[in-house]
């Protein structure tokens, strides 16, 4: 399969937050597309609550003796949650990023914590990681 599979792979993770994330919760706190980036910047102001994927360098698994292509890849993702009303709100919404995260055989290696410096918003941040294989359903 090549190389440029993995590339494709952050995206691909970031569909599936957006797509598999519960209707009734974006009805109930009246989120849009805005409300999900995995860009680090932006020139737009910021619409909460938001959820940012942050994804952290992968690192290429199952190398095989031509190291011709990548046969598999440990990623790793950072979710962060802000809300600017309640602390509730950003734990409910990193609730359900982590069942989707679940979902998706992702394990939980910083499971959500409350973060908040910053003072009028509300910040949960988690990891998830897993191994995706070349031909991985998520490739």
């Amino acid at each position: 399969m090549g190389v440029e599979w993995v590339s494709k792979i952050p995206s691909r993770v970031f569909s599936r937050i957006k797509n598999s994330f519960s209707k009734e919760l974006k009805k109930q706190y009246g989120m849009k597309d805005a409300n999900f980036s995995s860009s680090a910047y932006s020139d737009t102001p910021s619409v909460f609550p938001f959820v940012y994927m942050k994804t952290l360098q992968p690192v290429e698994q199952g190398q095989d003796l031509e190291g011709q292509t990548i046969n598999g890849a440990l990623f790793t993702f950072q979710i962060e949650i802000t809300d600017n009303k309640d602390p509730t709100i950003a734990n409910t919404i990193s609730t359900e990023v982590m069942r989707i995260m679940k979902r998706y055989g992702f394990e939980g290696v910083g499971l959500p914590y409350e973060d908040n410096n910053a003072s009028g918003t509300y910040r949960v941040i988690a990891r998830y990681r897993r191994i995706i294989g070349a031909n991985d359903s998520l490739t």
